[in-house]
């Protein structure tokens, strides 16, 4: 086996978590992003039966775009849901406070570690010079959607964990040592 082999030899974990379940009454709740979770897991699926490495790296590609996709989506629905009490008027200082990687790390921050593997991957391979994947954890890609779509599923139904952001000055602000302008 050569490096570009051994790099794509696993099974990912399966994930059950569903895309739509009853709600109150006659409703039914349909997940948030459910258009890149079904995009990821479909390509998530297929991995395994993949031909050849450059079909399972194909799928890995689709994983890693539609995962983030997803992940991007409900880090800015968190964000949009929090309250500025006061409000921040630095720009700057919002996106230090209350930035959507600010509310990854802190909220999901195994979420935030795994998401690296799938910007590795997304990145060399959006470059047509790079060759190779003996660098990338293709494996982590994966993990990274088994985390999103089956260990936090609650999300994707606007679940939320309870947290407090501090106020955190950005560069600027802190060099003045002044109140937010």
């Amino acid at each position: 086996m050569d490096a570009t082999t051994d790099n794509l030899a696993f099974s990912p974990k399966p994930i059950d978590a569903v895309g739509l379940r009853a709600g109150e009454g006659p409703a039914v709740q349909v997940a948030m992003a459910i258009v890149q979770r079904t995009t990821a897991l479909r390509a998530y699926d297929t991995f395994s039966s993949g031909r050849d490495w450059m079909e399972k790296l194909s799928s890995a590609y689709v994983v890693a775009l539609a995962t983030r996709s997803a992940d991007t989506y409900l880090m800015r629905q968190i964000q949009s849901c929090i309250v500025e009490d006061p409000a921040i008027p630095c720009a700057k200082c919002r996106e230090t406070t209350l930035g959507i990687n600010v509310i990854r790390s802190r909220l999901f921050p195994e979420l935030a570690a795994l998401r690296k593997y799938a910007n590795a991957l997304i990145h060399h391979l959006d470059h047509p010079k790079n060759r190779g994947i003996a660098q990338l954890n293709i494996q982590g890609v994966f993990d990274y959607c088994y985390h999103l779509f089956q260990e936090n599923a609650e999300l994707l139904f606007g679940r939320v964990p309870e947290s407090s952001f501090p106020h955190t000055k950005c560069k600027e602000c802190g060099a003045k040592d002044t109140d937010c302008q």
